[in-house]
């Protein structure tokens, strides 16, 4: 079964509407987690049927037609500028600002960290289980698993009353440490295949350093695009007094710059969360009319919780791309150990560090930032858009056992250790009107 693009927007929208419906009904989970355990549940429906009634070929239709969704164009190409930029326009500034030595050292260095971390210890488990993973590939794996996830942190701090410093920290880290693993990410695949093909180390100073110099680039000129392309967005809001309007060059700001971004090969997502967070300040929030005011937020919204449904249940269907062996849940199980605690090294290595220049954090603190570094989609993005080679199953199989972790346990946990340490209060429901 062939479906054109349209006849495929129309089946992911349907099946995501009839989830919502299931979940709101039934599951009564947050989005995310209830969108990713019905996909997962579909698929283990799907494969029972086909079991049962074979002659159905539920399962063989069902992997034909998600082998028609092109999940990393879908997902890096396209949601993931929308997603960032209505996540950016809702972050408090002021408290983020406050928080502005934390953040940037969090979504540099501690995705830096982290990766590296993450890569020694998967190299190390694939050897005990014996597969054979270069340390150029384990590498790869720590760059797209170590950012915490944009969209699903911003999912979870949006149900939990934190503390609103921290908030604005996991908000500012989240937006920005995908863009930065999303350059690391490139930079090291584009070296893992180098050194496949080369099969050795010849030439890898030169390579590393050429890579990173493209990768400095990519980030800080998709910054300054952003950045640019907003501030003129901004002067025309000034000039023009008419919501739909209004709403419409919010739109093509954020679909502007990522397109340019990804023409030029400049880092999209660290463009579209510059334009989103000056489109945040009161300087634009100045420029729009009353009635512009009243409905660009409600409308990115809309945008961002449709989306977060469709990502979430996607990635829920992708675990029936997982052969459910035991070392495929050693590898799902180990994968979510290690990233936890390769996380939990790089925050309190860096919160020591942070006590030269006078911050301290207690270890309350670090417990919070490590188990919110909850990883989505975008994670499971990137892992399938690496090609096939050897190891790909393994990384994949990891990679899925942290997203499931992360998203069913970590967030929905989330509310109740911000309680107990003191970091968040209960949930207050606004009053209902009549």
């Amino acid at each position: 079964m062939n479906l054109d693009l349209f006849e495929m927007a129309a089946l992911i929208l349907g099946v995501t509407a009839l989830a919502c419906w299931i979940n709101a009904n039934t599951l009564k989970l947050p989005v995310a987690v209830g969108l990713l355990i019905v996909g997962m549940a579909f698929t283990g429906v799907v494969a029972l049927a086909d079991l049962v009634k074979p002659d159905l070929a539920l399962a063989a239709t069902l992997k034909a037609l998600e082998q028609q969704i092109d999940f990393p164009k879908l997902v890096l190409n396209f949601m993931l500028a929308y997603l960032l930029f209505a996540g950016a326009m809702n972050v408090n500034i002021a408290a983020m600002i406050k928080r502005g030595w934390a953040v940037a050292a969090l979504a540099i260095l501690g995705t830096v960290i982290t990766a590296v971390l993450i890569a020694a210890a998967f190299w190390g488990v694939c050897h005990l289980v014996g597969i054979e993973m270069p340390v150029s590939w384990a590498l790869v794996f720590g760059a797209l698993i170590s950012p915490t996830d944009p969209i699903a942190v911003l999912a979870m701090t949006k149900r939990t009353d934190l503390e609103p410093q921290l908030q604005a920290q996991l908000e500012g880290e989240a937006l920005f440490n995908d863009g930065v693993a999303v350059v690391l990410f490139k930079a090291l695949l584009a070296y893992a295949i180098g050194q496949t093909a080369g099969g050795g180390d010849a030439g890898h100073h030169t390579d590393l350093s050429a890579l990173a110099q493209h990768s400095a680039i990519e980030a800080f000129g998709g910054i300054a695009l952003g950045l640019a392309v907003a501030v003129v967005a901004v002067a025309i809001l000034y000039a023009v007094n008419d919501w739909i309007t209004e709403t419409l060059i919010t739109i093509a700001t954020a679909t502007i710059v990522y397109a340019v971004a990804l023409h030029f090969e400049l880092s999209g997502p660290l463009g579209v969360v510059a334009a989103g967070l000056v489109m945040a300040t009161d300087w634009a929030n100045r420029a729009l009319a009353p009635r512009a005011k009243e409905y660009i937020h409600p409308f990115w919204h809309v945008i961002d919780e449709g989306m977060n449904a469709i990502l979430f249940l996607l990635v829920g269907i992708k675990v029936y791309a997982l052969a459910l062996t035991p070392i495929t849940l050693v590898l799902m199980g180990a994968g979510a150990a290690m990233v936890l605690l390769a996380r939990w090294l790089a925050v309190a290595g860096l919160g020591s560090a942070m006590i030269v220049i006078g911050k301290r954090a207690s270890l309350n603190l670090y417990n919070v930032l490590t188990w919110a570094g909850v990883r989505g989609g975008l994670s499971v993005a990137m892992v399938l858009s690496l090609p096939d080679f050897p190891g790909r199953d393994a990384i994949f199989a990891a990679t899925m056992g942290v997203v499931i972790f992360s998203i069913v346990v970590q967030s929905m946990t989330m509310e109740k250790l911000a309680l107990s340490t003191g970091y968040g209060s209960p949930k207050t429901e606004p009053e209902a009107t009549h």
